[in-house]
């Protein structure tokens, strides 16, 4: 509960439905790339919202070119 409270209230964090358009855009790209389901979604989303790049620590991520993949390592 402490995380989903963390997760909802956070000023920093905005929250977004899962749209028909991002599910069908996280199908492609979890089809072209062989992505997990929820990685697929979470960039489906910020490719749909027009955000600048998408912050992972799984350097497995930067094979998808369709938007800026950084990883923790970049940052260093």
């Amino acid at each position: 509960m402490h995380y989903k409270n963390i997760l909802t209230t956070a000023p920093s964090i905005e929250l977004y439905d899962v749209s028909s358009k991002v599910a069908d855009q996280a199908a492609q790209l979890r089809a072209k790339y062989n992505l997990r389901t929820p990685d697929s979604i979470q960039l489906a989303t910020c490719l749909e919202v027009g955000a600048d790049y998408f912050l992972t620590n799984d350097h497995r991520l930067k094979i998808v070119s369709e938007i800026d993949v950084i990883t923790m390592n970049d940052l260093i």
